[in-house]
């Protein structure tokens, strides 16, 4: 919807007034029929993502009942909570606590950032707030979550042997997880996108991760008249549309945003607006240049290295923040970060100079800044995500990015856009397929725990096992790099493949073995030549299955 970083480039803010680079034209009429247009793209979704609250919600509910009477200990416990997790697949994590909210059982990625015991959630619910909210699951405000993500949980009250309050449990939902994929849907199907709001004005979801957890109503950045009058309306009425003003692709001139609305409630004490605008840019043609090869962009990127060494840092970032400069070609740029993704160098979108992109993602969950910063710390090299393109009218195109470290603390990076890709050229993945590669990765984990790794990889060998997907293909290898199964390629099964590396250096099971170590991810992989017609493009998602096996799937794209 508003990209701060675009909004820094041409605001100068000063005593809380804003002057605009442009200048402000008239809100022009919209007819009825576009209108009518886009509530028709609008509500299917309204009726979708109400369907997925309350299917979550009535998961939640059903788990809690589970849990009655049980010891936190109980084996049953442990293996609930990991079902629930595969259930909803927007979901990060799910946690059972006591009635003083200490944390008493979790899934593994829980357990991991907080202590068995010790650890408290960050609201506090009481038995009356769960009888309250009767049938429903208590919603609570977006915010940082226990393991440091950003998003809401479902929380349901669980009872003792006797029907006794004892305590509740807590499912984390990611909202970029559960928006994402629509919005892809919306933004391809119909040019549309959508942003969520809750109706304090925190913004839960917008296509610009930069927006999310803004409010629209404090923040000064959002003081634009028509914008103020649009805001309040939307937060005000259950749905409705409106017209408002803010910056074009470029950042310089204003473009008007036309949006409808609708109202979904996901629970007990929370209601959200979505809001579907028609400010989706259109890609403009591709250009007859020729893209820098992998190795021209390894040059370029370590050309900037020896000149970090020599130069000193304070130098060579005031060089790479130069758009007009000898680290800055059109497409072709440096940019540099330390090892927490604080920006340090960004030619083109200097306004986010300064502040944090950890937690940066592509629309299909690929963590940007985490697969860099752990790339760089592994010594360097190749990765790919998606990335608007400033020469394509901000268009989401597929990257391929190269990192290296200039010392422990902050490391560079250049990327090129593969013109040739399938999602640089209107395709997409699915929501529901996308939904599908974690529900099948996350049911490995649990069939691991419940009938053992040997009846996982005898499922994953077997393509008529209930296990399978169409479209899909799970796999297993050992944290040595020893294939245990691969339906995609069976004959990889009981051979070491860490050695195995793509046409780009990359060895796509040390990137696994590496991803499950970390408590799991989603990335890319790019294999056979380069901008060739042969090239592969896959989407993998890996979890650990225990300490020694990784567990994951592959969907391949185009």
């Amino acid at each position: 919807m508003i990209g701060i970083a675009g909004i820094l480039l041409t605001l100068i803010i000063t005593s809380g007034c804003i002057a605009f680079a442009g200048e402000m034209p008239e809100l022009k009429p919209v007819s009825d029929e576009h209108t009518r247009e886009m509530q028709a793209a609008l509500y299917p979704m309204i009726y979708r993502i109400t369907d997925e609250m309350d299917d979550a919600c009535r998961l939640v509910l059903d788990t809690a009942r589970e849990l009655d009477g049980k010891e936190a200990d109980d084996p049953e416990v442990r293996l609930a909570l990991l079902k629930l997790r595969r259930d909803i697949p927007f979901s990060f994590e799910a946690g059972l606590f006591d009635a003083d909210d200490t944390l008493i059982a979790s899934t593994e990625d829980l357990g991991a950032t907080m202590e068995i015991g010790s650890g408290k959630a960050t609201h506090h619910y009481t038995e009356e707030d769960f009888k309250a909210a009767g049938s429903r699951c208590i919603v609570s405000g977006y915010s940082t979550l226990l393991q440091g993500d950003n998003g809401f949980t479902f929380t349901a009250p669980v009872y003792d042997a006797n029907g006794k309050y004892n305590g509740n449990l807590r499912v984390g939902i990611d909202t970029w997880a559960l928006f994402s994929g629509i919005n892809e849907y919306l933004i391809n199907a119909y040019g549309y996108t959508i942003w969520v709001a809750q109706e304090n004005g925190l913004v839960i979801y917008d296509s610009d991760a930069q927006e999310i957890g803004e409010n629209l109503i404090s923040d000064t950045l959002y003081q634009i008249p028509s914008l103020q009058d649009a805001v309040k309306k939307i937060l005000k009425d259950p749905s409705g549309n409106a017209s408002y003003f803010f910056f074009d692709p470029t950042w310089v001139n204003y473009a008007q945003t036309n949006a409808v609305w609708g109202t979904v409630s996901p629970g007990y004490g929370m209601t959200w607006r979505i809001v579907l605008t028609d400010n989706v840019p259109e890609k403009t043609a591709e250009t007859s240049e020729a893209m820098p090869t992998p190795e021209e962009l390894k040059a370029f990127v370590e050309k900037a290295y020896v000149y970090a060494q020599l130069e000193g840092k304070e130098k060579a970032l005031a060089a790479f923040n130069d758009p007009h400069g000898a680290f800055a070609d059109g497409e072709l740029y440096i940019f540099a970060y330390d090892m927490d993704g604080v920006t340090l160098a960004l030619p083109y979108q200097p306004g986010l100079i300064g502040t944090s992109r950890w937690f940066l993602e592509d629309p299909y969950g690929v963590k940007i800044m985490q697969r860099m910063v752990s790339r760089a710390e592994q010594g360097g090299g190749y990765l790919c995500y998606l990335y608007p393109n400033p020469d394509h009218n901000y268009a989401q195109e597929y990257k391929l990015s190269y990192v290296m470290p200039v010392d422990d603390t902050w490391f560079i990076g250049s990327g090129t856009y593969i013109q040739n890709s399938p999602l640089s050229n209107s395709e997409y993945i699915d929501w529901k397929l996308r939904e599908d590669l974690t529900y099948q990765v996350r049911d490995m984990q649990y069939i691991a725990k419940t009938d053992g790794i040997s009846s996982l990889v005898a499922m994953i060998k077997d393509p008529k096992s209930e296990l399978q997907i169409d479209g899909l293909y799970p796999f297993a290898v050992t944290e040595n790099g020893t294939v245990l199964a691969c339906s995609l390629n069976p004959w990889l099964a009981d051979t070491n493949q860490l050695g195995r590396t793509t046409a780009l250096g990359v060895s796509i099971f040390r990137e696994i073995i590496s991803t499950g170590r970390a408590g799991g991810g989603v990335f890319y992989c790019l294999n056979g030549a380069f901008g060739g017609g042969d090239a592969e493009y896959m989407l993998i998602y890996v979890e650990p299955a225990d300490e020694s096996v990784c567990v994951g799937s592959m969907l391949l794209i185009g």
